[in-house]
């Protein structure tokens, strides 16, 4: 059959027997099926119901993890600081299919440079309040970056000990950088740093939270408590929610490939984009492409869906186009 046969057929007017359909009835039975299914899935399949992680609730139940992450972000070793387009030029989670990268060709557009945005300048709006800090910040900033280096190395080698807000770090010299950890720590606790870490300066009723949730995707608590409650990727995560709901069912066939090899052992999403993309395309443009739209009337599986009117009606005669 030529495309433009299968083009006419699909064009052509119906001509066979017709039934009454009552639309209403149809949409509330399958309001109510969708009802119970959901009600059945909530109760079966449902998160519980927690706060969001903040930086308090973070450096009281994690303190050693949450200044561990500071420190890698004040000396730029964090996933953070080295990322990639579109927060840095660093190249650490940088994806390319092939020699493409589309990471790369978008280029930095939401600029983040750890050590500055995510403990600098958020200590730099409570050092007024705190002289030691001060002076701290100001040795710090002072610093060649052959010093700061140095002292980065000796911090991350060192022993750290928290007792209260306070940190002591057992090892070689760490310059200021004990004192810097100290007030982002008692900052944390006392839930100021939440509110400092907000992006948009200048911004009071601000809503953009990025700058925050890289840092504290940079530590091990978030991990820990998705692992917990089967949030992570690897245990469907993706389609999982907090709270009384089943998740987002629509997003089932797109966290498959991460659970199956070889996308599973390759880690990359760029790899199961490139996947689904041109499957989602035929979906979409399937109805306009001939000779495949034509499928489901060869296969005839609408048969099985209209069976009652086949049965009371038969074959319907095959009109022309």
């Amino acid at each position: 059959m030529s495309w433009k046969e299968d083009d006419a057929l699909a064009r052509r007017r119906w001509r066979g027997p017709m039934e009454r359909y009552d639309l209403l009835e149809e949409g509330m039975i399958a309001l109510a099926v969708v009802g119970l299914l959901t009600v059945f899935l909530a109760t079966v399949l449902g998160s519980p119901r927690l706060e969001g992680v903040s930086f308090r609730s973070w450096s009281t139940n994690a303190p050693q993890d949450f200044v561990a992450t500071a420190l890698a972000e004040l000396v730029g070793t964090s996933e953070t600081a080295t990322y990639g387009p579109p927060y840095n030029d660093g190249t650490g989670q940088l994806q390319a299919l092939g020699p493409v990268s589309p990471q790369a060709i978008a280029g930095v557009w939401i600029p983040v440079n750890a050590p500055r945005d995510l403990v600098l300048e958020p200590l730099a709006a409570f050092a007024p309040f705190d002289p030691r800090l001060e002076k701290a910040l100001a040795d710090w900033n002072g610093a060649g970056p052959a010093e700061q280096r140095a002292w980065g190395d000796a911090a991350q080698k060192a022993t750290v000990i928290i007792e209260g807000n306070a940190v002591t770090m057992q090892g070689g010299d760490v310059g200021p950088i004990r004192v810097l950890l100290g007030a982002m720590l008692t900052a944390a606790r006392s839930g100021a740093l939440d509110a400092q870490l907000v992006n948009a300066k200048g911004s009071f009723f601000s809503m953009d939270n990025t700058k925050a949730l890289l840092f504290v995707a940079d530590g091990n608590y978030l991990g820990q408590l998705a692992s917990k409650y089967a949030l992570q990727g690897s245990q469907w995560g993706v389609m999982n929610e907090i709270g009384s709901w089943p998740g987002q069912p629509w997003l089932w066939f797109y966290t498959l490939f991460y659970q199956i090899p070889p996308w599973s052992t390759v880690g990359t999403d760029i790899v199961v984009i490139a996947t689904v993309t041109p499957i989602f395309a035929l979906l979409f443009f399937l109805p306009f492409i001939p000779g495949l739209r034509s499928l489901p009337r060869l296969l005839g599986i609408y048969r099985l869906v209209w069976r009652p009117y086949y049965r009371k009606y038969g074959t319907a005669r095959k009109d022309g186009p």
